[in-house]
């Protein structure tokens, strides 16, 4: 008989070693089992980012529809005191007697007044705290209203018209400009160097 020399004997040796179908593919489940319990490093990247972006979309559309330059200033004169008068925070001061508040108001440059669209007769006043309207210190003071009940806010702040540009002006003959915003109708004008907001319900 012919004596094999090494090199055909490695070879025979390696060719047994092989794996058969059946063991491959029990291999290549092992393998893929690894995978689905240990995702890529990738994956998990992906993910990361898919979620950043997404919050970043919410916070951007968020930003444009309530504070976007596109929005008139009235409008967003309409939706900053709408949304501050439906939170209803504490009263800092309350009190029916506007001197009682403009006592309070000292960090204020102006003197709070009694708007000449407003009836005494017709409203309460409850009292007052500090607020802003589009960045500038402002007075929010609360009535409630004697024939419905409900509750009004008026705000007052010193008129700039750099800020309040193209605002109707009782003075020039002009009427309040109506905004709606969160189920509440929001009168704005100027009148005697100061800007007013005042909320109501939608009737």
């Amino acid at each position: 008989m012919k004596q094999k020399n090494i090199k055909e004997s490695i070879g025979e040796h390696v060719n047994r070693q092989s794996l058969s179908e059946a063991q491959l593919d029990r291999l290549m489940g092992l393998q893929n089992n690894v995978e689905e319990i240990n995702p890529p490093n990738r994956v998990q990247q992906y993910r990361l980012v898919a979620t950043f972006s997404t919050v970043i979309v919410i916070l951007l559309t968020t930003l444009y529809f309530n504070l976007g330059p596109d929005q008139s200033l009235d409008k967003r004169i309409g939706n900053e005191v709408a949304l501050n008068h439906i939170k209803l925070k504490p009263l800092e001061i309350q009190s029916a007697d506007l001197d009682v508040l403009r006592e309070y108001f000292t960090e204020l440059d102006f003197v709070p007044i009694e708007s000449s669209l407003i009836k005494p007769s017709a409203k309460t006043l409850l009292g007052g705290r500090y607020c802003s309207i589009q960045g500038i210190t402002a007075a929010q003071l609360r009535f409630k209203d004697n024939q419905s009940g409900q509750i009004q806010s008026l705000y007052q702040t010193t008129y700039s018209p750099d800020v309040f540009n193209n605002l109707p002006k009782l003075e020039e003959g002009q009427q309040p400009i109506t905004v709606y915003s969160g189920g509440l109708e929001v009168d704005i004008w100027v009148e005697k160097g100061l800007l007013f907001a005042l909320t109501r319900q939608v009737q």
